[in-house]
């Protein structure tokens, strides 16, 4: 067991590891690694996941970075690749695809009373991709002749 100074910062991938939590819990701070994942990479390294990170050996920590880099899609990876598949359906000009540009919900939600989280994400994900935004048609209702 090697005690490392409570100031002593250890990163992982760009995170910031705190020496009380478990390289778990730890894991899951990079973008793209869920609980799931995080526990996967563990037990291919023979680590116990409840292992604090103070318990860790500095080429421990290296090794688990490398594994990571390797073999999963992580951070801004993860990220351009998420951006240029909404591009993809984007210039495709599918349904979904202009569900993005009008930052409508994409997957069939309701939108007649809800919706409001989806219009609030749109304007930040322009601002991202660098899209037009295109402002959905409103319905006129027609009366009766």
């Amino acid at each position: 067991k090697i005690d490392y100074p409570p100031q002593m910062s250890r990163k992982l991938l760009g995170v910031v590891l705190k020496n009380e939590k478990s390289i778990g819990m730890s894991l899951t701070g990079v973008y793209g690694l869920g609980r799931h994942l995080a526990k996967t990479v563990c037990s291919r390294l023979g680590i116990n996941p409840t292992t604090k990170i103070k318990d860790l050996h500095p080429t421990t920590l290296q090794t688990i970075e490398k594994t990571v880099e390797n073999e999963y899609v992580v951070d801004t990876d993860l990220r351009d690749q998420q951006k240029a598949d909404i591009m993809r359906l984007v210039q495709m000009r599918c349904y979904r695809g202009i569900r993005h540009t009008q930052g409508l919900p994409a997957r069939g939600q309701r939108t007649s009373t809800n919706g409001k989280t989806a219009k609030k994400i749109a304007a930040r994900r322009v601002q991202l991709l660098g899209m037009k935004f295109v402002t959905p048609k409103k319905r006129v209702k027609q009366g009766k002749k």
